[in-house]
């Protein structure tokens, strides 16, 4: 055995639940193998090398690019993501850090990973590094002097961005520009085009002997089988250094110079779109790796100073009328000597342009000048319903981003607490408590990931630190480093609860105010967005002339030989020679149960339990009056996984919903869990009611919450939901022991919220800074402008879906958050408090009222006219040995607060009454149809509903430096249930998309994109293929077609479509699959998902399985008949892109419309019209809705409920 066991260590992930890590070491060299137990379907890799950037030509990051080319023993490109697709996982990937280089796969099962990894040491250790791999990948210059190459295009994308230019920035004064940290290890595109491939050759030499590499492997695997495999290529694990190769060296720290008030700032200006928000942050040298009392309680520290919006930080920056930004952030950087960075978004930059407001928000602060500092503590009086902005500081906005201005702010925060600590020993053992369970938290939802960046801070400290308190460092002599030093987090968090004021106010002092403070700012700067889009025109124009014809010519000639040379292209023998996919049927599922419970009749929850099969639920058509309507929903999903947490959503129907309130969607569910909450006296200790300031209610859901969510939908992002846009959700998990505490905590923040002008001008302020944010994204603003097309051309007014979609994107929240403060401002505040209750009302509304108001409205009704009401649902989640009845203790809770909420709007002379008063009132004869929730109804996507002016958008955007493009046509393979299709197609999909395969090598092979894929949306009944951070959107999308049509051949569906890529594409389908479920929120949400869309959830896994593998060459080739071919026609597809701004894009816009065909063998010439995209340029700005505050119809849209 050449391998021998050097330590062995554990890690507790919960209370009750310890890992093994074991580290093995190979005799003849430094190599390491660690594994983790972690259980699960899952088994991750990574393959750790500790890596250096000595400039910023991005050499770590380009060599990372090129392992994937070929290696010594396997020099076929494509050969190792093939073999990784066959090994049950999508493919391989890879990372590059400042300090270290990881190539990463995931496995379902173990077997996989242990056919590859052998042959994935071999690209690591082994690459080819050919120089035609270098052109393609790293770097070229086309026949139209077009500079490119996949690195050289993704940095392009990035290195200009705001928060690339920040964390750059922030580490050049960080570490002095003297350090690897220092530079940008992804590689500048000025220093990217003087890199040669010799250059990356010598890198290679020098970091990735084995003996600087180690493999950490998280999952249940057989160790001595791993270790069988790499005792097999002895030749590849001993060391190859060359002796005239320098060792590594240290990383050291140099010392800061000194400076006035101990702060070094910098200015930097980033090209955007507009001048309104900026950022500004701030990074102090942090305790070294192995001193974790001190990293943990930093931690602890700003888990109190920054995380909820009661928090000190928050409460003085972005908690007020005039918010100084919109949202904090920290992060505590496992460096080999950790970082502090403390970063502040949103923040408003005030110019002559937009001075006005900086004025106002004086003047508003002029009202009052107390000083906070003295309301620091988050625990406020429970009768106090006063909020922070009572006691505002006076701030000039024009100043903010002046060196050292906001810097005097933040240290008042600091000097605060290092003089006081915090503000009790309670709130000291409150946080460790929400720290330690946040941990837990986390471990649960990716222990993989977490256990695997605690290993690598072992590893990096003993490879570069000075010195380990621990004597674990290389450069101390030390032969071997200590792994699994973070087993200790938890007994270091049960000994600082003990510890005195004296302890946190030190750590302060030490790391924060006594230090060096690194603050960037980062301003926000359109002149120079226009500046750069002009200059890469003009410098390719520079380029043609100074190359001249002939050297252009021969440039794309010497590309079209690296194409060639690059190709794919493995001998059928090596592909036979693979190993066979692995068993699916002995992969270690994640354990899951779950059942439904129809509350739709009492009689029936106490008796009956119904599970998902479809012919079990009770009858669709029923008279009102034969159930129990009282309340708001109708089913309840129970999930019982290994989980440590409880967990609770309530869904709630809102197709009810006038529409004129739907606007306030997003100001509504922002503030719910941040608003004040007036509890009734039933629900109090001494039956007197209470109202709870809004801080208060966020300390509490802080203790109580694991986490907590209020949202339109799932997949909320504020101003875009994935799908059940439909839905109101309240949702939040906790301790499994707190359950019953967190369901009565969940119905006060639903029934007695109340809402005030303080809460609401502050978070509509910040909405509105975060909204300007999303709107300088490409890919964030592709969806919004999708979405918007879709809901607008839409004339159902009965899509509740497409009307909330519409309602919350940021098209439309601009201009009505803006309209909101402007009403506050009129003094129409209550208007706007009498819409917010009125949401709430709507939601709570039992089915039964909804009937009864469809009733009397009749035609103005869409649910009369229907006949059809939708109930809201709801999803438990418990341990396996919760001893109880949750469903009964949920009812039981939600009938009790439900009764005091009902009763109180009794007292508010609203009507609400009883089954017996109600069906007295309502007309028998009419037969409504009580939708069961599962499935849940749904209306997919219909092209024709799209006008033919909106059929192909493009929106430039200044600041981006790539476009974004998204192409929808129809696939609706979700109804009926089951379809065939839905096989089929995900499979074909996966074919096209997986890398290395037929999109990755002619898309991003090419260097057009970072990414084009193709991606089956099931809820919405769409096809799409999408371009991410393309340079040539047009050669791009023209590839895609190109294979769609050589599908069409019989030679070309032979060679994209053999039984070989089919069943590589089966097996990725299957490890998604099994992936999805991989932990227990996996679990629970694939239950849900399952649920909704109407599979019968205890069997989908074994028939998810059971039909990806039944899927034949003639069912792929059905369905790219019926759906793929779409892209093809003009009248069946949509597209939306994002580009960028000045004269390119109208060289974009004239390529799409008149498409050069001649490069492209497989498209028809004689019928150009079919690929080309006449793209209707549009202007951000003439995408808002807008309102006109002199137009009566829009006043009263904005205030429906005025008296």
């Amino acid at each position: 055995m050449t391998f021998i066991l050097e330590s062995t260590s554990s890690f507790n992930t919960q209370p009750n639940q310890s890992l093994e890590i074991n580290t093995y070491k190979y005799e003849k060299s430094g190599f390491r193998i660690i594994f983790i137990d972690v259980p699960g379907p899952l088994c991750t890799t990574t393959i750790v090398v500790p890596t250096l950037s000595p400039n910023d030509k991005g050499l770590p990051h380009t060599l990372e690019h090129l392992i994937f080319c070929g290696s010594k023993n396997y020099p076929y490109r494509g050969y190792l993501d093939s073999l990784a697709n066959r090994c049950l996982s999508t493919g391989t990937n890879a990372y590059t850090m400042e300090d270290n280089t990881g190539y990463t796969l995931v496995t379902a099962g173990a077997e996989g990973t242990i056919n590859i990894l052998p042959i994935f040491l071999d690209h690591v250790i082994q690459p080819t590094l050919r120089p035609y791999q270098f052109l393609t990948e790293i770097y070229h210059i086309d026949g139209t002097a077009k500079q490119k190459g996949v690195v050289y295009c993704e940095m392009a994308s990035r290195e200009n961005t705001e928060p690339d230019l920040l964390d750059l920035h922030l580490r050049m004064n960080l570490f002095q520009n003297k350090s690897t940290y220092s530079y940008e290890c992804g590689g500048k595109t000025k220093d990217i085009k003087n890199l040669t491939n010799d250059e990356i050759i010598e890198y290679h030499k020098k970091f990735y002997d084995p003996s600087n590499i180690s493999v950490i492997i998280c999952g249940l695997i057989d160790k001595n089988k791993v270790l069988q495999s790499l005792e097999e290529v002895p030749e590849l694990l001993c060391s190859h250094k060359d002796s005239s190769v320098v060792d590594i060296p240290a990383i050291e720290y140099p010392p800061f110079p000194v400076v006035e008030n101990n702060l070094i700032t910098e200015t930097v200006h980033f090209p955007v779109s507009d001048d309104d928000v900026g950022s500004i942050s701030y990074a102090w040298r942090g305790p070294a790796l192995e001193n974790l009392k001190d990293i943990i309680g930093l931690d602890v520290i700003f888990r109190y100073l920054y995380e909820t919006s009661a928090s000190p930080l928050c409460q003085r920056f972005i908690e007020r009328k005039v918010p100084l930004a919109s949202d904090v952030d920290f992060e505590l950087k496992g460096t080999v000597d950790s970082s502090l960075l403390l970063i502040f978004s949103g923040v408003p930059y005030i110019t002559e342009a937009n001075k006005d407001q900086g004025e106002e928000a004086e003047s508003e602060n002029n009202d009052d000048d107390n000083n906070i500092l003295d309301e620091m503590s988050i625990s406020k009086d429970a009768n106090d319903a006063n909020t922070a902005e009572e006691y505002e500081i006076i701030d000039n906005l024009e100043d903010l981003f002046k060196p050292g201005v906001f810097f005097e702010k933040l240290m008042e925060i600091f000097k605060n607490f290092a003089e006081n600590g915090f503000p009790n020993e309670n709130m000291i053992k409150k946080t460790i408590d929400r720290h330690r369970i946040k941990i837990y938290e986390g471990l649960e939802e990716d222990p993989h990931e977490i256990l695997t960046t605690y290993v690598i801070q072992d590893l990096l400290r003993y490879n570069f630190a000075v010195h380990s308190e621990l004597h674990d460092a290389k450069h101390e002599n030390a032969t071997k480093p200590i792994i699994g030093t973070r087993n200790q987090i938890f007994n270091i968090l049960n000994e600082l609860e003990s510890y005195p004021q004296e302890f946190w106010k030190n750590l302060i002092k030490k790391y924060i105010t006594d230090a060096v403070t690194i603050e960037v700012l980062m301003v926000p700067d359109p002149d120079l967005a226009n500046e750069q889009a002009s200059k890469e025109i003009q410098d390719q124009e520079d380029r043609i002339k100074e190359l001249g014809p002939e050297k252009l010519k021969r440039l794309d000639e010497e590309l079209e030989k690296a194409i060639k040379d690059n190709e794919i292209n493995i001998p059928q023998k090596v592909l036979d020679n693979m190993p066979p996919i692995p068993d699916v049927t002995k992969i270690p599922l994640f354990r899951g149960e779950a059942t439904i419970k129809s509350i739709l009749d009492e009689k029936e929850v106490k008796k009956q339990q119904i599970t998902l099969n479809n012919n079990d639920l009770p009858s669709p058509v029923q008279l009102i009056k034969q159930y129990d309507l009282s309340r708001p929903f109708s089913f309840i999903q129970y999930v019982k996984t290994d989980t440590f947490f409880s967990q609770v959503k309530i869904y709630l129907n809102t197709v009810h919903i006038p529409e004129e309130l739907r606007d306030y969607f997003v100001l509504f569910q922002e503030m719910l869990f941040c608003t004040p909450v007036e509890i009734p006296k039933e629900l109090t200790k001494d039956n007197k009611p209470k109202l709870m300031s809004y801080q208060s209610v966020v300390e509490n859901t802080s203790e109580l919450c694991t986490s907590n969510e209020a949202s339109l939908g799932i997949g909320n992002e504020i101003f875009h939901v994935s799908y059940l846009s439909e839905t109101f959700v309240i949702s939040a998990s906790s301790e499994r022991n707190k359950y019953n505490e967190l369901c009565e905590w969940m119905m006060m923040i639903l029934m007695f919220s109340k809402f005030n002008e303080e809460r609401i001008i502050s978070t509509a302020k910040n909405l509105l800074s975060q909204l300007t944010e999303t709107k300088r994204e490409g890919s964030e603003m592709l969806s919004a402008i999708s979405t918007k097309i879709i809901a607008e051309c839409n004339n159902d007014n009965s899509n509740t879906s497409l009307l909330n979609d519409l309602a919350i994107s940021v098209f439309n929240q601009e201009t009505f958050l803006q309209k909101i403060i402007t009403f506050i401002k009129e003094g129409k505040t209550n208007e706007i408090i009498q819409n917010l209750e009125e949401i709430q009302k709507c939601i709570l509304k039992s089915i039964e009222m909804i009937a009864k108001e469809a009733d009397e409205s009749k035609l103005s009704s869409i649910i009369y006219k229907k006949k059809e009401i939708v109930p809201g649902f709801v999803q438990l989640a418990m341990p396996y040995d919760y001893d109880h009845d949750p469903i009964q203790e949920f009812l039981a809770c939600w009938d009790k607060c439900y009764k005091i909420y009902q009763n109180q709007l009794n007292s508010y002379s609203m009507e609400i009454t009883s089954n017996v008063e109600i069906n007295k009132k309502i007309n028998y004869n009419n037969l409504y149809k009580i939708t069961s929730t599962f499935p849940f109804p749904r209306k997919p996507f219909n092209i024709n509903s799209i006008d033919e002016a909106h059929r192909s958008v493009m929106v430039p955007i200044a600041g981006l430096c790539t476009s974004f493009l998204i192409q929808y046509v129809e696939s609706e393979v979700l109804s009926p249930m089951p379809n065939e299709d839905i096989y089929a197609v995900t499979i074909l999909a996966e074919l096209l998309t997986r890398t290395e395969g037929p999109l990755y090598t002619s898309i991003r092979g090419n260097g057009y994109a970072y990414d084009g894929s193709l991606c089956l949306y099931l809820w919405s009944g769409q096809l799409a293929f999408s371009l991410y951070d393309s340079s040539e959107p047009q050669k791009a999308t023209m590839e895609f077609y190109q294979i769609i049509e050589e599908m069409n051949t019989e030679e070309g569906w032979a060679k994209i479509c053999s039984d070989f890529h089919i069943d590589t594409a089966k097996a990725s389908v299957v490890y998604k699959n099994v992936s999805s479920k991989s932990t227990a929120s996996g679990v629970i949400y694939s239950y849900l998902r399952g649920a909704l869309r109407g599979f019968v959830d205890s069997g989908e896994d074994i028939l998810y399985n059971k039909y990806v593998q039944e899927v034949t060459s003639a069912d792929l080739k059905r369905v790219y008949n019926k759906y793929y071919r779409q892209f093809l026609d003009p009248s069946k597809r949509f597209t939306v892109m994002t580009t960028i701004i000045g004269d390119a894009t109208e060289h974009i816009r004239e390529a799409f419309a008149h498409p050069d065909l001649s490069a492209y063998s497989a498209l028809d010439k004689n019928h150009p019209e079919k690929y080309a995209i006449p793209f209707q340029e549009n202007s951000m700005e003439s995408l808002k809705i807008q309102y006109d505050p002199d137009n009566d119809d829009d006043i009263d849209k904005m205030s429906i409920y005025t008296q």
